[in-house]
């Protein structure tokens, strides 16, 4: 995203960090748990090296309908390092990327309600450790051109690459965070963040408002199970391509009308489907997507960051042959800032459907619907606590199973 949205957004805890060092102790103070480290983060960023460390925690249950009632507490650790190497070794525009994370705990949707769309924020990959993201990235022509390679997923836990929305990362439902959930649904080829597959994606910014994203990776679902922990280096494909066109409208620099984004997409896995108790036919698993947000009112200055903003997103696999969610939409409304007292707060409130394939409907299953309301209350730097409220309609798209209700806290610590 254009540099502006910093100011458009709320600045969350996933943040880049700004160049200049005064500015870098500024923001890990603001941003971060442990602050500056001592002074240890200045000195490493003023080498080009950048540690991060994020543990979210999901402690939330189910208090009605559903499988069954019941509490779980699920999380995730992750550990990055970026380095800079205009700074580090005089390559100017590249930056390296290692990282590794760990699930632990018990999954409330897959061990008590029985769900489709994930209710816990951290429950994106089962439990586990695994080595994540190794990629090197490079901008070129006035940095118009970024080309990245090595192991990469089509999402971010830092940023932004496919279909995101700064939106969706204030809920805790993975049918809303971190990319609408049914592109990883229907395509076991697409690989979200924590798991990790090798893939190149080049973007291209012709102007500052239209740009254009193309990627391409391997799509065998193997690469991604718990047990390989990320270390499966094998290419036995096929291949999975997405692209993504789009348009962030009043963005520039000096801009003053509200600020959106509208992006389309299309994605397919190469080869057909083989077939599987979730899809007994063959076919060529392919879909389209399109995501967009506007922010509707500012509730301060522009640079106080506070502002009302909606979202919406959809997406389509047309072949129900082979598509299990064929047809998929979220929207919604978000808050930063609700109280000039609480700046940093944030008010979420969020739909997400999901309606099953009629030719791979079994035991009746018809579509799941989510409802999320939650808070999110940032107690201090690095420290967001987000209580929150889901319904979820027909869990695993089951008119026979009673609708539930889940409650719980996000919690998110940046050390």
């Amino acid at each position: 995203m254009a540099p502006v949205c910093a100011d458009e957004v709320r600045p969350d805890f996933l943040a880049s960090v700004p160049d200049s060092a005064a500015a870098q102790d500024r923001t890990f103070e603001q941003n971060y748990l442990f602050g500056d480290w001592g002074g240890w983060r200045t000195s490493l960023a003023e080498k080009g090296i950048r540690p991060m460390l994020l543990l979210i925690t999901d402690p939330y249950g189910n208090s009605r309908g559903g499988l069954a009632r019941g509490f779980t507490d699920y999380s995730m650790v992750s550990a990055d390092l970026k380095v800079d190497t205009a700074k580090a070794f005089s390559l100017k525009g590249g930056e390296f990327q290692v990282g590794f994370a760990v699930n632990f705990g018990s999954q409330l949707s897959q061990d008590v309600v029985g769900n489709t769309f994930p209710i816990q924020s951290s429950d994106v990959s089962p439990p586990g450790p695994r080595l994540t993201t190794v990629s090197y990235t490079q901008s070129l022509l006035e940095d118009k051109l970024s080309l990245r390679i090595g192991r990469l997923s089509i999402d971010s836990l830092y940023g932004e690459e496919f279909a995101g929305s700064a939106y969706f990362r204030q809920f805790t439902s993975v049918a809303f965070n971190a990319i609408p959930f049914a592109i990883f649904y229907n395509s076991p080829g697409a690989f979200g963040y924590p798991a990790t597959t090798w893939g190149a994606r080049a973007r291209y910014a012709p102007q500052g408002d239209i740009y254009m994203m193309a990627g391409i990776y391997n799509g065998d679902p193997e690469v991604g199970l718990a047990n390989r922990h990320g270390l499966d280096f094998t290419l036995k494909g096929p291949a999975f391509g997405i692209g993504e066109i789009g348009w962030k409208r009043n963005q520039e620099p000096g801009a003053t009308a509200l600020p959106g984004n509208l992006k389309l997409g299309a994605f397919v896995l190469g080869g057909p489907a083989q077939p599987d108790d979730a899809t007994p036919a063959s076919g060529s698993r392919h879909g389209f997507y399109l995501v967009v947000d506007q922010m509707v009112a500012r509730l301060g200055t522009r640079a106080d960051g506070r502002q009302v903003g909606v979202f919406g997103s959809l997406v389509t696999a047309p072949d129900q042959a082979v598509s299990p969610m064929p047809l998929f939409f979220s929207t919604g409304l978000v808050a930063n800032g609700p109280l000039a007292s609480r700046p940093q707060d944030f008010l979420s409130l969020g739909v997400a459907y999901g309606g099953y394939s009629s030719a791979l409907r079994s035991n009746q299953e018809t579509n799941e619907l989510t409802v999320e309301l939650s808070y999110g209350l940032q107690l201090r730097p690095g420290l967001i606590l987000q209580p929150g409220i889901q319904l979820l309609i027909h869990p695993g798209g089951s008119p026979s199973t009673p609708n539930a209700l889940a409650l719980g806290v996000n919690t998110v610590v940046s050390f």
